[in-house]
């Protein structure tokens, strides 16, 4: 008998790259950020004292919310403590979830458009609309791809949720073979207002997720039972208001999410026939000991298959806290063949429920999958200013994507020789001549090409206008009718400063920008998209062309806090060409032109 199987063929997972310890929280309490902690009152506990016997170094605040709550550290997207001013510069629960997700295809070893649905679950969502699923897809398929993105707004249990009802998308679509079910959160967007300690110490800010995958097999494994329920009783305990500030009854949630973990864990046992002495690993959702230790204990699950290291490194971070769990477990080796998993969910809204796994590997990773591999085959580039640090880069990036490659360079094409089947194309700017003959030889090759990318430029003074304004001008109206998808332009974080110290350079820079924003409309009209990204400074290419001061007052100017690294710089520029969104650009619109700032955000008034 052949049995149809959903595994977790990857797990990925992402989070606030700011570590909040302890340490740093008891810190606000001392100095009265934060309140509701009594150092007296666990100071004369009996098991702190017989605690601190073995460990003297520890405090009673560090004691209460290690031993007692569970937690140890989190993560957020923001330093300590979070306000909303910092927010705006952070991380989003979108971004989280885009590196989360990236992860996981690695892991899983496939590529983006393998994947035949997407499911994203949040209660902190970058955006009120459109739902943050559509757009986490946008940062891996291109304009192209119709397969359907499903958002959920639910926080604990949206990842199980979203795990029934992908599986139930299977059942309905039988071509479809992988599809991807994340969950991410920064919980510490709902902290701003917070004054009260137990929040603090709880939640983190995190993304997680997984590849489910249909495998055929004469073998049982992958998940076995899902169920979700709901509680009525426990609607307001725990929410978000309509101005994004945390409420929570911590007592009230206690008693509740403790019976419903006990409940759904139970019904899920009954329903796929394993007893408790089964399990491997009961991998909860991680609201804390004070819930967990009474609910295993009630189960019959010692503490030894309780599996709390997501709890205790990133917190409760809502919906991703068990797909997490599971990325630990599999990073530690322990998810062997046959490992049997119970998974039991309770939390914001009243939605409960669990889940039952049969742990299976499929296949052995080679742990250098690309990504990328193929996307762009078939495709024909043309590169201005390819011989410069950022555009050899660009040209290697997009070669390994397996695109045709057409590159200029004015002097110094020497340096392009290593790219053994591109086409070579010399070109100087500052001769009429010499660009009507580029032009001439390009137009009389009817070559199509589906990219037009300009690195070029020079800082100079007596070229800047000829160089980056007036000669690729030419260039992109000559050629328009040989551009299939993207005119790409590569500018300068500069022309949102108001510095005079290179006025040529940030001039001719908006006259190009200017020029570009005016004729996309048009362009726009023929099919081709038109992208231009402003960039921060760079760690080479144009940068030695200005001292140390000038780049350290321009940076300090746009908030760059570190120079963009070249491999980085190009991974974006190609993803630009062909993804409708690429992770590290601030984007806006300007007519039809797609905006991104590269490396700094506009300073807001908040």
């Amino acid at each position: 008998m052949q049995n149809t199987n959903y595994i977790f063929s990857g797990f990925g997972y992402s989070c606030g790259k700011y570590k909040i310890t302890n340490t740093d929280i008891s810190d606000a309490i001392d100095k009265g950020f934060l309140r509701g902690f009594s150092n007296n009152k666990i100071k004369n506990n009996k098991a702190y004292l017989e605690f601190i016997n073995e460990n003297p170094e520890v405090s009673p605040f560090e004691y209460f919310a290690g031993q007692v709550m569970g937690f140890f550290e989190r993560h957020h997207v923001t330093p300590f403590p979070p306000t909303t001013k910092k927010l705006y510069y952070a991380e989003s629960s979108l971004e989280l979830c885009v590196k989360a997700i990236t992860n996981a295809l690695k892991d899983s070893e496939l590529q983006a458009k393998e994947i035949d649905a997407w499911f994203v679950s949040t209660v902190s969502p970058h955006e009120q609309a459109p739902g943050i699923a559509a757009t986490v897809k946008s940062f891996f398929v291109p304009f192209s791809d119709q397969r359907p993105a499903f958002t959920l707004s639910s926080g604990c249990a949206g990842f199980n949720m979203n795990l029934e009802t992908a599986i139930a998308y299977f059942n309905s679509h039988p071509e479809a073979k992988n599809i991807v079910i994340a969950h991410t959160e920064t919980m510490s967007s709902f902290l701003t207002q917070r004054i009260k300690f137990v929040p603090f110490v709880t939640f983190g800010d995190a993304s997680a997720a997984v590849v489910l995958s249909r495998v055929v097999d004469d073998k049982k494994y992958g998940i076995i039972n899902v169920l979700n329920l709901h509680d009525l009783r426990m609607l307001e305990y725990v929410g978000v208001d309509n101005k994004r500030n945390l409420y929570m009854d911590d007592s009230l949630i206690k008693d509740r999410a403790t019976i419903n973990i006990i409940d759904s864990a139970t019904k899920c046992l009954k329903v796929c026939g394993w007893t408790v002495d089964e399990i491997d690993y009961l991998v909860p959702h991680q609201t804390g000991n004070v819930i967990l230790f009474p609910a295993a204990e009630t189960l019959g699950v010692s503490k030894s298959k309780l599996f709390l290291e997501g709890q205790n490194k990133f917190g409760n971070v809502s919906g991703a806290t068990v797909p997490l769990s599971l990325l630990l477990l599999s990073e530690q080796g322990k998810l062997t063949d046959g490992l049997k998993i119970l998974s039991a969910t309770a939390g914001v809204g009243g939605n409960f429920g669990a889940f039952s796994y049969i742990h299976k590997n499929i296949k052995n990773k080679s742990g250098k999958f690309d990504i990328h591999r193929g996307e762009l085959a078939g495709k024909n580039a043309l590169i201005l200013g390819a011989s410069g640090h950022l555009g050899t880069a660009v040209a290697t990036e997009m070669q390994k994507r397996g695109a045709n490659l057409w590159l200029h360079a004015n002097k110094n094409s020497s340096s392009l020789y290593s790219f053994k089947t591109a086409n070579i194309l010399q070109c100087d700017f500052t001769d009429k001549y010499s660009i009507e003959k580029f032009i001439k030889t390009i137009i009389e090759s009817e070559i199509r090409f589906d990219y037009l990318i300009n690195l070029s430029g020079t800082a100079l003074p007596c070229k800047c206008m000829q160089v980056n304004f007036f000669a690729v001008a030419e260039i992109i109206n000559k050629l328009l009718p040989q551009i299939n998808e993207t005119i790409l332009n590569l500018g300068t974080a500069s022309e949102d400063s108001e510095l005079t110290d290179a006025d040529e350079w940030i001039s001719s820079n908006r006259a190009f920008h200017g020029f570009l924003a005016s004729a996309s409309g048009e362009i726009f009209k023929n099919g081709v998209k038109t992208v231009y990204i402003q960039s921060g400074f760079c760690e080479s290419g144009i940068s030695k062309n200005f001292n140390e001061k000038y780049i350290f007052k321009f940076m300090l100017y746009v908030g760059q806090v570190f120079r963009l690294k070249t491999e980085q710089m190009s991974y974006n520029v190609v993803n630009s060409l062909y993804l409708p969104k690429v992770l590290g650009l601030d984007y806006s619109y300007e007519n039809a032109m797609l905006v991104g700032r590269m490396g700094y955000k506009l300073e807001v008034d908040i």
